[in-house]
């Protein structure tokens, strides 16, 4: 630790040299990531907040009131149709994740969870930390849950059966209808919709044939959606809601020291709120309007990707159901390794190994047609 104080000059001095070592969604080259710049407004939001903590709620009325009627305004966007959804602003996807399969595993008693291949890593990690069993099965020819699969795999001991909603590889959707007619009652259902709870219901708006896969399906039982994704939040924003609110119940701890004594329904004690008035704040002002206006633009971006790499005799390993294009090219990790000395951030996927593009907010034509003249160039040097 250092001794004396540094002059302010100096830190600051320090903090940009760092900053301009990261890579920026504005220079829209970053083409790996599933966030994407915030919404000015939700930036100002943050800072305005910065000092809120709803680990200890009875500080933060105010706070506590923007939560809720951003997790109200989630509700309602997945399907819920009364009152009685909760839920709370958490970390991210993660946190979300760890959170309802603790739920799960208080409620039933039982610690098997069934999750598809495609799953996120964070069920591996909330397996490890809650001491649950983790049963990974295979994927259809849809890149989808094997729905034959679960139904041999589920069975007394089953705690949870978790369904993706737009998977972090390839942006497939699970048939969620389908886990639901398979589960026994009592096994909680679990959507990942990470990323797609922010673009899925839009695409239905522009009138693209999207499967139920949120509360509107009856066994649902709760749903991770981040705000910091598609919902042009603030990092860190994830959300978790939950069909029934005594739920949250099972993994209450009190807290007698605190101004309000209750309790804390999360696994975080202290929480960054300020997320929860970013998130407030980006949905309140963009509207429905205004997140069909940023899908459509995305999905526009991404047939437009889709195009150049048809042009280029590359195929896609599926019609890309939302904003996500893995596209097949010989020896992904090494057209990877030189884009990105080239400047382009893209990633690999695994299953199928692919070079993955997530089109964003800050993705442009302009910066797609520059990406592809450099992948052309990479493609032609590797033959």
């Amino acid at each position: 630790m250092w001794v004396k104080p540094t002059a302010r000059k100096t830190v600051m001095y320090e903090l940009e040299a760092a900053l301009a070592e990261d890579h920026h969604f504005s220079g829209g080259h970053v083409i790996s990531s599933m966030c994407t710049d915030p919404l000015d407004i939700a930036k100002e939001a943050h800072a305005m907040f910065i000092e809120s903590n709803l680990g200890n709620a009875g500080l933060y009325p105010g706070t506590l009131r923007l939560e809720k009627m951003a997790i109200d305004a989630m509700g309602r966007l997945l399907g819920a149709k009364d009152g009685n959804i909760a839920g709370g602003i958490v970390s991210g996807g993660t946190e979300a994740n760890i959170t309802a399969l603790w739920i799960a595993r208080n409620i039933t008693g039982k610690k098997k969870v069934i999750f598809p291949k495609s799953a996120h890593f964070s069920f591996h990690k909330a397996c490890d930390i809650l001491a649950m069993e983790p049963v990974m099965v295979p994927l259809n020819e849809n890149f989808t849950i094997d729905l034959d699969e679960v139904t041999r795999r589920v069975d007394s001991d089953t705690a949870a059966v978790v369904g993706i909603a737009g998977t972090t590889e390839l942006g497939a959707v699970d048939d969620i209808h389908g886990l639901a007619d398979i589960i026994p009652e009592g096994v909680f259902l679990h959507v990942d919709a990470a990323f797609g709870g922010f673009v899925l219901p839009f695409l239905r708006d522009l009138g693209h044939r999207v499967p139920d896969f949120d509360f509107s399906v009856e066994k649902v039982s709760s749903i991770a959606a981040d705000p910091h994704k598609m919902g042009m939040a603030t990092v860190p924003s994830g959300a978790l809601l939950v069909r029934d609110r005594k739920w949250f119940r099972t993994i209450h701890k009190d807290a007698p020291y605190l101004d309000t004594v209750g309790q804390l329904s999360a696994l975080s004690g202290t929480r960054c709120s300020a997320a929860a008035a970013a998130s407030y704040a980006a949905m309140r002002s963009l509207g429905r309007e205004g997140y069909i206006k940023i899908v459509e633009g995305c999905m526009d971006v991404t047939h437009h990707a889709l195009g150049k790499a048809r042009k280029m005799g590359l195929e896609p390993v599926m019609e890309p159901v939302m904003n996500i294009l893995c596209l097949r090219v010989p020896d992904p990790k090494a057209v990877q390794k030189s884009l990105d000395v080239k400047g382009w951030k893209v990633s690999v996927a695994q299953n199928p190994p692919s070079l993955r593009l997530v089109i964003m907010p800050h993705v442009t034509k302009d910066g797609i047609d520059g990406l592809f003249s450099d992948l052309g160039d990479v493609l032609e040097d590797r033959r």
